[in-house]
């Protein structure tokens, strides 16, 4: 019986102070073991924990009062250190830019030696020393070793980090060739399971975990650019940025503790190790006029370490359970061209193009959750959700100065129009990609229907308005200058689609009322509610399907001022 219904049963609620229910009540594992508390960096009580409090003393201190475990959960205090060096120099009419970033991570505290095991297992060298057998010659010395059945000593299998290997040494593509099902037996360091167990007084921190590794990571960057002639440029760079892990990234000694309970095994990875994007690029500009230039590039990124859900299957006790890991990659190309035309007679100018292929394993950590959830850790390549094929885009800017300068319409001889402007930004691109479903359900879609992200949103429009004007408040050495301004975007009020139902493929009608299922559910209604009742569900259903996030957001008008000083 749980804490909750234990209070219900057996007092009366209603009578309760705060008094009566403070924590100190129970002990912390009384809390925990019922999964309605969590903590770090603090105690159970909410004090914060001092700053000697190591990951391993989870595990280790002892409440002196009450002889039990004290439960004191060290902070998730990583290390993270960087710097870099650049420089800038002419050489023969090249323009060089050289530079170096080195970068130092370490998430300061434990990780699992084995994700298929919270426990220590034996390598294949001590496994067959122990038990006086013969390893087979294609078996490494620290292969993990996996029997017949409890304590027996018959080998099954092998396995190399995510490879597996039969009795003989012959690797496998999957552990499905060597088991009916998740229940597995691995020689453990520790066979006997009340000397191994986390809970239990004898557990060893060192058997189950190591520290983190450091990880020090290396940027190089370069950039150069030479004119090709008096009126054109040419220009490249490479880089590398390395990106640590900004999510999923924090295990508890608390959450480990109960790594092996039905359902709060951790899902986090405290051994994720930071992203690193490569990126290239070359181009060149071109002058046209003294006033309008173009612009032209293409670029090359490449996505390594990227985060995804993975799913361990063969687990130790718990058979199977999802985390994650640095295992998406992906890449990133495109073209892009620029049209930019200096103020001239008040006005200015810009268009650019950008012509994009983003594809890869993943676009966020819980892209395949789907599938991994089933068993199938793919690593196809696919468009990322924010693959976007066309963008065009103008910037148009008319303005009048002030002074000499002003050039605009006067009325009772007053610049009426000086140091006002108006800029309009028109963009329009090509939709997004996205994953239709093989059957309709409520609010969404099931299945895949064809590829992942196989299917495209439709084109998008927008237009977006900004009328200004600048006064002149104070002059001199200490200006103090007024900008007010009219701000409009999405101008024309354009309902563009960024998201659809996955089943019906439609913005606003998920079509579940008219799929069978949703025909069944409009029956049964009228055979409980009748038929008075239908009108009401339809309409009350009609409302929740519309979904506000399917488009962009309608007009939006703002007012402002910004004072300058």
């Amino acid at each position: 019986m749980d804490i909750d219904s234990a209070v219900h049963r057996y007092g009366n609620v209603n009578e309760l102070t705060n008094n009566d229910l403070a924590l100190n009540m129970f002990s912390p594992r009384e809390l925990t073991d019922q999964n309605v508390i969590g903590y770090s960096g603090f105690d159970y009580l909410g004090n914060k924990a001092k700053s000697t409090v190591k990951f391993e003393d989870f595990y280790r201190i002892v409440d002196p009062v009450t002889g039990r475990k004290a439960f004191e959960v060290a902070p998730f205090t990583p290390v993270y250190v960087g710097g870099y060096i650049q420089d800038k120099f002419t050489f023969k009419d090249i323009i060089f830019r050289l530079g170096a970033r080195v970068d130092f991570f370490d998430a300061n505290t434990k990780v699992l030696k084995d994700p298929y095991s919270l426990y220590g297992l034996l390598g294949a060298k001590s496994f067959h020393d122990i038990n006086g057998t013969t390893k087979p010659g294609s078996i490494g010395d620290d292969y993990k070793v996996y029997v017949t059945g409890e304590k027996s000593t018959e080998v099954k299998a092998y396995r190399n980090g995510d490879q597996w290997y039969n009795r003989a040494g012959t690797p496998v593509n999957s552990s499905d060739q060597l088991f009916t099902s998740n229940l597995v037996y691995p020689a453990y360091v520790q066979p006997v399971d009340s000397l191994r167990s986390i809970k239990g007084r004898y557990f060893k921190v060192e058997e189950s975990f190591d520290d983190y590794k450091s990880q020090i990571n290396w940027m190089p960057r370069m950039a150069f650019s030479f004119p090709i002639s008096d009126n054109s440029n040419f220009f490249a760079h490479y880089d590398i940025l390395v990106q640590r892990p900004t999510s999923n990234a924090n295990v508890t000694a608390l959450e480990y503790y109960y790594f092996n309970d039905q359902g709060r095994t951790p899902a986090n990875n405290a051994n994720l190790k930071p992203s690193r994007t490569v990126d290239y690029e070359v181009g060149f500009q071109q002058k046209i006029s003294n006033s309008s230039a173009i612009k032209m590039s293409a670029y090359y990124k490449e996505l390594r370490n990227m985060i995804n859900r993975i799913t361990y299957s063969r687990v130790a006790t718990i058979g199977t359970y999802d985390s994650y890991g640095n295992i998406d990659f992906g890449t990133v190309k495109g073209f892009n061209f620029t049209y930019d035309l200096r103020r001239t007679n008040n006005f200015e100018f810009t268009a650019a193009y950008t012509l994009q292929f983003a594809d890869g394993t993943g676009s966020d950590p819980e892209t395949q959750s789907g599938l991994t959830q089933k068993g199938i850790n793919i690593r196809n390549i696919f468009p990322f959700n924010y693959d976007e094929r066309h963008r065009f885009s103008f910037t148009a800017d008319y303005r009048y100065e002030s002074g000499k300068r002003y050039n605009g319409p006067r009325l009772f001889g007053k610049d009426i129009l000086s140091n006002t402007g108006i800029n309009m930004l028109v963009t329009t691109a090509s939709g997004r990609p996205y994953s239709p479903g093989t059957q309709i359900i409520r609010f969404d879609g099931s299945g895949y229907r064809g590829d992942i992200n196989g299917s495209r949103l439709p084109w998008n429009f927008n237009v977006d308005m900004r009328l200004d004007k600048n006064i002149s408040i104070v002059r001199g050495k200490h200006p103090l200058d007024l900008n007010i301004y009219l701000r409009v975007q999405n101008l024309f009020d354009t309902k563009n689609i960024i998201g659809v139902y996955r089943g019906s493929g439609g913005s606003k009608d998920d079509g579940y009322l008219k799929s069978d299922k949703g025909a069944a559910e409009i029956s049964n209604v009228t055979g409980i509610y009748g038929e008075d009742y239908i009108d009401y569900f339809v309409n009350q259903y009609n409302y929740r399907v519309v979904n506000p996030n399917n488009f962009t957001q309608p007009r939006r008008i703002y007012l402002g001022a910004i004072l300058e000083f």
